[in-house]
């Protein structure tokens, strides 16, 4: 038992079977219904006793969810991860029951930090917050910034020592004097190992890392420095043939074809101007993907590269030097993958991506009629049969009264769903991104996150709006066609410049680099006019002419909508292929809450009829 603080006295009730066994129950009750705060499951749990707790709970929440949730639901549960609702080891801590002990030591440091608020106002945010003192310890702060003994307080700290950070003014914080006359910060024992460990991970391990992270960059400057010294006293300085500067030797990169000297912050700034300036055509070598030689010489310049281990090393002695260089190795990756045309199944939340190239040889594919429910089978094979006339005339009749589809588009339909039952068999619907830093899972046919049960695309309504938001954002963006970046002018001349070095012409989209067939500013109207307006003696573009751009959104928007319910009856393309204006590959679903689709429709019943199996040796 441990001492009590002002009245309040402490007493180990915790019951580690029940409590065990209540947080297993928010693990099973998170995992079924993600879309629900915890802290539904908490309350329903405190209410419901006996050995069937969980059992009643589940009964409760499948009857009458709308009456214990109350609107209580995840906020962004589209940007939850499935792995995240799934995962128990994911689930935060603060979801769960907390301790009694844990509970009682938070309160304990508490009470020692906001004297001046009152136990009941402490007590109720903590109930609030599940007893988390990360969560409660804000919250109090916000509360006790508003009474007039904080304002007291705050007056008389002007003439106390003051603090860079408010995490080394913490109550639980005590510094003590090192042997090297330093103060190091410790932290005061609360009497519980679950908080002792949070304050540590919350309060000390930052401020630890960004002592450490200080102490760093204070030692590498002293170390060049002297290194720098040194190396002067004996004459070993090199000079940068870019800047001209002299520096260490440990300090500069030789070229792969002259062995030009180029120092670390040369490469650095030309790193930098390649990802986030227009130095990405010229400074890079994209047949190697390294950094081009910038000393400048004769002709058209050196030949050689940078070696990569010295980019690699210039570019972390930045500040973020290790997202830089992540980011221009993910650029140099998506070019090389763009260079080599090959069909990939990308992550929709990162730059992951798999190559999806199926080549499967003729005869080496056989259909099977679904003989797995063969009563099923044999009638649907029977109504889809003495369906087919009727659908051809429909055909016939739409390609001749409504300009939508011709009759031999039907071959093309069948033989589209064909390859989709195909891929489908081959390839999972589900995709699960490798990438470390992501994982997230995620469906190949919406692109959304998974979430069992899924179903892809949206309602009508929804994909209607969506497509008229598309058209509206294209109808304002020009695309470079050098390197496909899409952007959007905001104010400025017509004169678009793109980060790979092309430029264009923002009205007419004329390309405009010099040397190229373009013209540069020459492009546009050079003649003075008095009133402004259009121009007499030429018809060439205004270098700041503005369009009127809601009516061109309103027209896009007009536009879409029309081609989209144009589309709703039978939406086919050259070639039989079935999707959006951009010519995609995919269907806008077999029931998009607005009707079926005649690719739709197919692809439900060859995938109802018919199975498939890919043979390693193919017909004989």
């Amino acid at each position: 038992m441990a001492e009590p603080l002002n009245g309040w006295q402490f007493q180990d009730t915790d019951h580690d079977g029940q409590l065990k066994k209540h947080n297993t129950a928010i693990s099973i009750l998170v995992e079924i219904f993600p879309h629900v705060l915890p802290e539904v499951f908490r309350e329903m749990l405190r209410r419901f006793d006996g050995d069937s707790q969980l059992e009643l709970v589940l009964d409760q929440l499948l009857r009458f969810e709308d009456r214990w949730v109350k609107g209580r639901l995840r906020p962004q549960l589209e940007n939850i991860d499935a792995t995240t609702i799934i995962d128990i080891s994911t689930i935060p801590v603060t979801d769960f029951f907390r301790r009694t002990r844990y509970q009682w030591a938070v309160k304990t440091a508490l009470v020692q930090e906001f004297g001046s608020l009152s136990k009941s106002t402490i007590k109720a945010v903590m109930a609030e917050q599940n007893y988390s003192y990360s969560l409660v310890r804000p919250i109090l702060q916000d509360i006790a910034s508003k009474s007039w003994r904080h304002s007291i307080n705050k007056f008389f700290s002007r003439w106390s020592r003051r603090r860079e950070d408010q995490s080394e003014k913490h109550a639980l914080i005590r510094w003590v004097k090192a042997a090297d006359g330093t103060h190091v910060p410790t932290l005061k024992a609360t009497g519980d190992d679950e908080l002792d460990n949070e304050l540590y991970q919350t309060v000390l391990a930052p401020l630890f890392a960004r002592n450490k992270e200080h102490q760093e960059a204070t030692d590498w400057t002293l170390a060049a420095q002297l290194n720098h010294d040194e190396a002067e006293k004996n004459d070993a300085l090199f000079e940068c043939g870019c800047c001209f500067s002299e520096t260490t030797f440990e300090s500069i990169a030789t070229c792969s074809a002259s062995a030009h000297v180029i120092c670390y912050n040369c490469i650095a700034h030309a790193v930098s101007e390649a990802l986030f300036g227009q130095g990405w055509a010229q400074g890079i070598d994209h047949e190697r993907g390294l950094i081009r030689c910038i000393v400048p010489a004769k002709d058209d310049g050196c030949t050689g590269c940078i070696p990569q281990d010295a980019i690699q090393r210039a570019v972390h002695q930045m500040k973020g030097g290790t997202k830089i260089y992540s980011r221009l190795q993910s650029r140099l990756a998506e070019e090389s993958l763009a260079k080599a045309k090959v069909s990939l199944i990308r992550c929709p939340r990162c730059s992951y991506a798999e190559i999806t190239d199926l080549y499967i040889p003729p005869g080496h594919v056989r259909h099977h009629l679904a003989l797995y429910r063969p009563l099923r089978t044999f009638v649907f094979v029977l109504l889809g049969l003495a369906f087919l006339p009727f659908l051809a005339l429909y055909m016939m009749m739409a390609s001749f009264i409504f300009d939508i589809g011709t009759p031999s588009s039907l071959s093309s339909i069948f033989k589209l769903s064909f390859s989709r039952l195909i891929n489908a068999s081959q390839f999972p619907a589900r995709f699960q991104c490798r990438s470390p830093t992501c994982s997230a899972l995620t469906c190949t046919t919406c692109f959304k996150l998974w979430r069992d049960p899924h179903t892809c695309f949206a309602s009508a309504a929804v994909e209607l709006r969506t497509s008229i938001e598309a058209a509206r954002t294209a109808a304002l963006k020009r695309t470079c066609p050098k390197c496909n970046l899409a952007f959007i002018k905001d104010s400025g001349c017509n004169k678009l410049a793109c980060v790979c070095g092309y430029a264009m012409c923002y009205v007419c989209r004329q390309g405009l680099v010099v040397g190229e067939g373009g013209e540069g500013y020459r492009h546009f109207c050079q003649h003075f006019r008095h009133r402004g307006g259009r121009c007499d003696e030429c018809d060439k573009c205004d270098l700041y002419q503005t369009q009127d751009e809601d009516e061109v959104v309103r027209l896009a928007g007009l536009e879409a909508e029309k081609e989209w319910r144009r589309k709703q009856g039978q939406i086919l393309h050259q070639g039989g292929k079935v999707g959006n204006e951009g010519g995609g590959d995919q269907a806008v679903g077999e029931n998009t809450g607005g009707g079926w689709t005649i690719q739709g429709l197919i692809d439900w019943w060859v995938k109802t009829c018919f199975t498939c199996s890919v043979s390693s040796e193919g017909e004989r």
